[in-house]
């Protein structure tokens, strides 16, 4: 049993990430890069056993980030919903450890979107009064029938090339100038 094969048969068996080198898969796919230039220039009797080696460590190497990514991903999870998770974060390589930062942002912004709706940023749509008639492609996919004294709201980047265009002039509204009912 080589190194490979017993760091798989411990991450079968444990709950918790396994501690591994910070250069683990680039001395992985190093070493059978190695084993490929080798088996290109090796002699039919070694041939085989090339192949071999080279098959036995791709097939690890796929079941060991198969094992670790299982285990991330429950650990981002058990993240956002508060738990207590058994995969340590030490115990990640640099790699692994932004894949699970960056997964622990998609599972929150996801919940946000899913439990209380996504809100719209104040940024991303802009005041204009039209100038001119004119018809647009949106940003947002939507085409606009724009005519001449229309206000409206629309996508900063269609805004943008509007207001540029001389087609439209931005209205600036303070939120202390707005009437409150009440």
């Amino acid at each position: 049993m080589n190194l490979d094969e017993l760091l798989l048969f411990i991450e079968k068996n444990r709950t918790q990430l396994s501690k591994i080198d910070e250069d683990f898969y680039e001395k992985l796919r190093d070493r059978i890069a190695e084993l490929e230039e080798m088996k290109s220039s090796a002699e039919e009797d070694f041939l085989f056993r090339y192949e071999d080696e080279i098959r036995t460590l791709k097939r690890l190497q796929r079941k060991i980030f198969e094992l670790r990514t299982g285990k991330i991903i429950s650990a981002a999870w058990a993240e956002v919903c508060g738990q207590q998770f058994s995969g340590d974060v030490e115990n990640m390589c640099s790699d692994e450890r932004a894949f699970f930062k960056r997964l622990i942002e998609i599972i929150k912004e996801f919940k946000y979107s899913i439990l209380e709706g996504e809100r719209k940023k104040a940024g991303d749509r802009v005041l204009l009064r039209i100038k001119k008639d004119v018809e647009i492609q949106g940003a947002d996919g939507k085409t606009y029938k724009l005519r001449r004294e229309d206000v409206v709201t629309i996508p900063q980047l269609n805004a943008d090339a509007l207001i540029k265009g001389g087609i439209a002039e931005r209205i600036e509204v303070k939120e202390d100038e707005i009437p409150q009912k009440g």
